[in-house]
């Protein structure tokens, strides 16, 4: 049945609304749900060698990759190991949807330049505090995300008895 009080999008929100579904995170939320956040993507560009986040860094946004590609490294005293690269449709910073946490890895641009659509923590969690049914979504989205990688950490290790190096653990699909 048709309902002329529904909301309606315009094309590009609609292709934007698209988008964040085929993100994990935002995969479980309804178009609707989704749309809240859309005021809140902030579209920035950065170029090569540029740095998103250090780890220790805040956590206080979230990143969704738009075009270009990032290396998530992690630093151990003097060496620096590539954990894993992302392009499009990747997020990363999914930290930031918990509170007071800081970063686990670091963030560098590696293409000429990246676009991605930066979501402040803040607005994050003041969606969270109106509408708990979107919180529940995303935290539990997250959770399963963390559940994975434990278990590949946890198979990775079995299988390397012990000695390891974390972009085994990352670049499992």
């Amino acid at each position: 049945m048709f309902n002329p009080f529904k909301k309606t999008y315009a094309l590009d929100e609609m292709e934007m609304l698209h988008f964040l579904g085929e993100l994990i995170i935002f995969s479980g939320l309804t178009n609707d749900e989704r749309a809240l956040f859309l005021p809140h993507l902030h579209k920035r560009t950065y170029e090569k060698d540029e740095v998103v986040f250090l780890r220790n860094d805040p956590a206080h946004a979230l990143y969704i990759l738009v075009r270009g590609e990032v290396i998530m490294t992690i630093d151990q005293e003097d060496e620096i190991e590539e954990i894993m690269r992302v392009d499009k449709g990747s997020i990363i910073g999914e930290t930031s949807i918990l509170k007071n946490k800081k970063r686990l890895v670091n963030a560098v641009v590696v293409s000429e330049s990246a676009t991605m659509y930066v979501l402040p923590q803040v607005s994050i969690h003041d969606i969270f505090s109106s509408h708990i049914k979107v919180k529940v979504k995303m935290l539990e989205a997250v959770s399963n995300l963390y559940h994975d990688l434990n278990g590949n950490i946890l198979k990775t290790y079995q299988n390397a008895k012990g000695f390891f190096y974390m972009s085994q653990v990352y670049n499992k699909k």
